[in-house]
């Protein structure tokens, strides 16, 4: 069997080098191979939402997973550098769908970060949440464990405090529907 792969496309505007730096940390969750490239579709206009200077993000989930299709354990994470809100929520860091895969919004990652900008909590940030969508699309639900990549992020403090890692529960839910294989051993 072929080894799985997360697929993460990025906008052009987001430097190649910061990307390097986001899959090599998302790198130590995730036993898959890991390719990135630029993304070649930009988001909806239709998505955008001038009142309130974000983008839907329910229906730029639907557009990106309508565009890039996955098969078995594959999957896609989408990285742009805009805002993003869904109907019940001021803002999301992120949004994913059971089986395909996410985005990740960054401009609320980059709150609380002195320009020019530190890059590594950028992209630990960055990483925690694309470990958090692809959880998500791996059908886990939010852990109440504060630790857990898999905990609901109320603000970027949540983030912060978390690790970048599955907890013992959270990895035991993985292990009961045979996705053990797509994590590294810590």
């Amino acid at each position: 069997m072929a080894r799985a792969k997360i697929y993460l496309l990025y906008q052009a505007k987001i430097p190649d080098w910061f990307v390097k730096e986001v899959v090599d940390k998302v790198s130590r969750v995730f036993d898959l191979e890991i390719t990135f490239e630029t993304l070649k579709l930009d988001p909806l206009p239709e998505a955008y939402n001038e009142l309130r200077g974000q983008f839907n993000s329910d229906i730029l989930l639907s557009y990106y997973a309508s565009s890039f299709r996955v098969e078995e354990d594959n999957r896609v994470a989408i990285l742009l550098d805009e805002d993003a809100y869904v109907a019940c929520l001021n803002f999301v860091f992120g949004e994913a769908l059971p089986g395909w895969g996410g985005i990740v919004y960054l401009a609320r990652l980059k709150i609380g970060v002195q320009t020019p900008a530190p890059t590594e909590l950028i992209a630990e940030r960055t990483a925690k949440e694309i470990v958090h969508e692809l959880g998500h699309s791996y059908w886990l639900g939010h852990c109440p464990n504060p630790r857990c990549v898999m905990h609901f992020s109320n603000s970027i403090f949540d983030t912060d405090y978390k690790t970048m890692f599955y907890c013992k529960r959270c990895r035991g839910l993985l292990a009961r529907r045979n996705l053990e294989h797509i994590l590294k051993n810590y």
